[in-house]
């Protein structure tokens, strides 16, 4: 009778052990997800904040869209507003879809490799638009003094010229800065996913 009731207790330790190990490892899990997610967050918290101020611009565009008097004006108001609502919206898909990644169904090792994978698209098209930030600096200047009724190019050839070098330099800077920042967040966010893994 004692060996069965010592046999008893030991099993519902035991059980309870096992089920203790599995809830601790479950609740790892979930805080190393959430931290992942918060990671994340800061970048798609940023592209946001971006997204609006193109969305914000084009809608400026739009609204004062006949003091474009030229075709040439107009057609670039047309490229330089298509270059602001779909670089956004590109950059938004693309973070949306790393942060949709860590299904609890599939093995870590699928999860890291499809992070890996979306991370350097991302990256990779954080530079492209980098470079079409230079030419869209371009239009801007072009569309300025047409947008704010100010003197052309032509009238005042000094400040243009410091305008474009200005902006130039700030956007290699600032470009720089975001994609540093941008990288190192989705490096930490891997480096979560590993944790897990291991």
């Amino acid at each position: 009778m004692e060996l069965d009731e010592l046999k008893n207790i030991w099993d519902t330790a035991h059980d309870a052990t096992n089920t203790q190990q599995i809830l601790n490892t479950k609740m790892i899990e979930k805080m190393t997800q959430t931290r992942f997610k918060s990671r994340l967050q800061k970048v798609v918290f940023h592209e946001l904040i971006g997204a609006l101020m193109c969305i914000a611009a084009v809608a400026y565009m739009a609204f004062n869209f006949d003091k474009l008097t030229t075709p040439f004006f107009q057609g670039l108001g047309i490229v330089t507003a298509l270059l602001l609502m779909v670089l956004p919206i590109v950059s938004l898909m693309l973070i949306w879809q790393i942060n949709s990644l860590g299904n609890v169904s599939q093995p870590i090792a699928e999860t890291i490799k499809q992070f890996a994978t979306q991370k350097l698209r991302f990256i990779r098209f954080q530079q492209l638009s980098v470079v079409a930030a230079y030419i869209l600096i371009v239009f801007v200047f072009l569309l300025m003094p047409k947008f704010t009724g100010g003197r052309s190019l032509n009238d005042n050839k000094y400040f243009w010229a410091f305008a474009v070098a200005f902006g130039y330099i700030f956007l290699y800077f600032f470009s720089r800065m975001v994609i540093k920042y941008y990288g190192n967040a989705l490096q930490q966010a891997e480096e979560l996913l590993r944790e897990l893994e291991g």
